[in-house]
C-alpha cells in the first residue's frame, strides 16, 4: 500500500471513531430561536417520559408564555399513537417503540404513518430510564462478543420476510440454514462445539417489541427453546408468578454453562456467575461493551429511545405551535433540560440533527 492510501486510510479510520464515540453535549447544539409565537392550546396524550414532559413544557413555556399545555397521561406509552388518532392529541410522547398494533388503527384512519422522531437516548441501568439491553452468559463461557446479525441467527428462527411500517417484505427473510443452535457455530470448540444453546430473556412488550424490532426486523419468529420471563412487578402474586419472574431467569443461568440471555444491568449485577458480552452493529465490529459512556454517546447497539410521534400527512408541513415545540425539545436548551430531569441522556449532535430533518 501507497504512503498515500496509508494516509487515506487512517484519515477514514479516524473520523470513523470520531463519530462512533461522539459524546452527547448539549452546549455544541444551537440555541432555540422561536420562529413562530404560540399562542393557546397544545394537546399532549400519552407518557410523561419520567417527568421529561413537564420540564420541557416548563423551558418552552419561557418562550411562548400564551401557550397552554393540556395533558393526558393516564394510558402512558400504550395509548400515546391513539391519542394521536382517537383523542385529537397534537404530541404522542411514547417510552416503548411503536407496535405494529399501534401503527395500523393511525394508518387506518389517516392512511399514512406516524412521524417518529428520537427526543432522548435512554439510560445505562436505572429502572424506568428506558435501559439498554445487556446480553449475559454464563461466566465459564468463553465467548466474549457478538453482532447484531449473530443475535438473531441465534434467537430467532427461519422467517418469510419482516415489516417496514406496516408493510411486510421478503427481503428479511432467512432460511433454518442461519440459525445458530450450537457454541461450535460460534467458533467454540472442545467440550462446546455441540453443546445445544439455550436461550432466555423477556416477554413483556416493552421490552420485546424494542428486541424484534431491533434484531428481527419486527418480527415475532423466535427460537423454540426461548425461555420468557419478566420483571417481578409484572407477575402474578404467586407461586406460579414467582416462577416467571426475571430474576428466575438469571439464576438458571448462572448454573447454566450452555445459556444466553439478554437482560437489564440493574438485575445482572447481583449475580456474579453472569458475565457481559460487548455487541456489534455489523459483523466484524468494531464490538462495543455496555458502558454508561457507550449508552450516552450512542455507540452500543442495544440503547433505547423517548420518542414522540406526531400526525403529519406526508408533503405537508407540521402544525406551526408543534413544530415550535418539537424544535425546542431538540434545541440546546431542551436537550439541557434532558440533564437537569435526569432520567435520561441527551442526544448526541448528530443524533439530534437527523431528528431535526424530520421537522422539514
Amino acid at each position: 500500500m501507497s504512503r498515500r492510501s496509508q494516509f487515506i486510510l487512517f484519515v477514514i479510520v479516524f473520523a470513523s471513531i470520531a463519530a462512533w464515540s461522539q459524546q452527547p453535549d448539549p452546549n455544541q447544539l444551537p440555541s432555540y430561536k422561536p420562529d413562530y409565537k404560540v399562542a393557546g392550546a397544545v394537546r399532549i396524550y400519552g407518557s410523561d417520559l419520567k417527568g421529561q414532559v413537564a420540564v420541557w413544557e416548563q423551558g418552552f413555556l419561557k418562550f411562548h408564555p400564551d401557550a397552554v399545555f393540556s395533558n393526558s397521561f393516564h394510558t402512558s406509552s400504550e395509548g400515546a399513537m391513539a391519542g394521536l388518532y382517537a383523542a385529537g392529541a397534537d404530541i404522542a410522547p411514547a417510552g416503548d417503540d411503536a407496535k405494529i398494533t399501534d401503527q395500523m388503527p393511525f394508518f387506518n384512519t389517516f392512511r399514512y404513518l406516524p412521524l417518529e422522531l428520537s427526543v432522548a437516548t435512554g439510560g445505562y441501568e436505572k429502572r424506568g430510564t428506558l435501559w439498554a439491553i445487556e446480553i449475559v452468559v454464563n461466566k465459564d463461557n468463553p465467548i466474549a462478543k457478538l453482532s447484531l446479525k449473530q443475535l438473531d441467527d441465534i434467537f430467532g428462527s427461519e422467517r418469510t420476510g419482516g415489516w417496514d411500517g406496516i408493510e411486510y417484505t421478503s427481503k428479511y427473510a432467512r432460511g433454518p440454514e442461519e440459525n445458530i443452535r450450537t457454541w461450535g457455530q460460534l467458533g467454540l470448540t472442545g467440550e462446546w462445539a455441540n453443546k445445544p444453546i439455550h436461550t432466555y430473556g423477556y416477554v413483556a412488550p416493552g421490552f420485546i417489541i424494542a428486541w424484534e424490532r431491533k434484531i428481527f426486523h419486527w418480527s415475532d419468529k423466535w427460537n423454540p427453546n426461548y425461555k420468557e420471563f419478566v420483571e417481578a412487578k409484572e407477575t402474578t402474586q404467586d407461586d406460579a408468578g414467582r416462577a416467571v419472574a426475571s430474576e428466575r431467569m438469571l439464576e438458571e443461568l448462572s448454573k447454566d454453562k450452555y445459556g444466553i440471555a439478554w437482560a437489564a444491568v440493574m438485575h445482572t449485577k447481583d449475580y456474579p456467575q453472569v458475565k457481559p458480552l460487548a455487541i456489534a452493529a455489523n459483523d466484524g465490529g468494531p464490538y462495543v461493551e455496555l458502558t454508561p459512556d457507550n449508552v450516552a454517546n450512542r455507540s452500543y447497539p442495544l440503547i433505547r429511545d423517548a420518542y414522540i410521534y406526531l400526525n403529519r400527512e406526508p408533503g405537508r408541513s407540521l402544525d406551526p405551535k408543534v413544530k415550535e415545540f418539537m424544535r425546542y425539545i431538540l434545541s440546546r436548551e431542551g436537550q439541557q433540560d434532558v440533564v437537569r430531569n435526569g432520567m435520561y441522556n441527551p442526544l448526541t449532535p448528530d443524533a439530534d440533527s437527523e431528528q431535526l430533518k424530520k421537522l422539514e
